[in-house]
């Protein structure tokens, strides 16, 4: 994936092309206006670790930039401080990866994920951004995590934990369908292609052919044992209420993905 970001005193951003939601503009304000993009080759731990990250860049001042008046800083320090106006602008980008070609006389844009993807991604993205401040804000006033983050922070710890162990009820079909590893596979759901769209090699393919048998068998001595309460139990994190994110402490705004974003900074 691909971040792009810059430093910002203000912008307004169209949400869900009706309305315009403004960030900053305050006399004490900064904030950082951030382009995100994701490659097919992008994980979802790709993803958390450059939200993290993105929080903790040093890039922001008070001052203006270079004259030495204030140091740089991070989006989640500067927040901590509250001496300023704290806001971070994500804007959802197609495009970003690409690679110029013909001494820059055209563009090539490859390694593009699909768009139902993207926006899971991106979905993602927004969500540890926003966890991550909600933690600090809470850290900081001395204030325990909401209940309902808790829950919900444990519900994908579990879901996590239950995706990586390979469980003896997922279809044989479906162990495979790793977008971000894989981008062809075969009649029974075994890879053909890595993520670029290039053959695996024989040895690759065998260690697959055996993984995919084993567990061929242990979903088959499943389905002969299983009682109702094996039954995989369709569920869903409780409902974020990222309200109680206090736009004091920092204002967060995410772009409306797939759609025209209106940005004037």
């Amino acid at each position: 994936m691909l971040c792009a970001a810059t430093t910002s005193r203000q912008c307004k951003i169209l949400i869900d092309e009706v309305e315009y939601s403004r960030a900053g503009g305050e006399d004490n304000s900064c904030g950082a206006l951030v382009y995100v993009s994701f490659s097919s080759t992008t994980s979802e731990d790709d993803v958390q670790t450059a939200a993290t990250t993105l929080l903790n860049l040093p890039t922001l001042t008070t001052g203006l930039w270079g004259d030495g008046s204030s140091a740089t800083q991070s989006i989640l320090s500067l927040a901590s401080e509250r001496s300023s106006c704290a806001s971070l602008v994500v804007v959802p980008q197609a495009n970003l990866i690409s690679k110029v070609k013909q001494r820059g006389q055209s563009i090539q844009y490859h390694g593009q994920i699909s768009k139902e993807r993207g926006r899971e991604f991106y979905e993602l993205f927004c969500d540890c951004i926003r966890g991550k401040l909600l933690e600090v804000q809470c850290l900081e006033s001395g204030r325990e995590l909401p209940k309902w983050y808790r829950e919900r922070q444990s519900f994908v710890e579990k879901q996590n934990k239950q995706s990586s162990s390979m469980m003896p009820s997922t279809p044989p079909d479906q162990i495979f369908r790793d977008e971000t590893k894989y981008s062809g596979w075969d009649e029974r759901g075994v890879p053909t292609k890595d993520a670029e769209g290039q053959e695996l090699s024989k040895s690759s393919a065998k260690k697959l052919n055996k993984i995919y048998a084993a567990h061929a068998k242990k979903h088959e001595k499943w389905k002969n044992t299983k009682t109702e309460d094996d039954e995989p139990q369709d569920q869903a994190p409780p409902p974020a209420r990222w309200e109680d994110l206090d736009k004091a402490f920092c204002h967060f705004i995410a772009g409306s993905f797939g759609k025209r974003q209106g940005l004037d900074v």
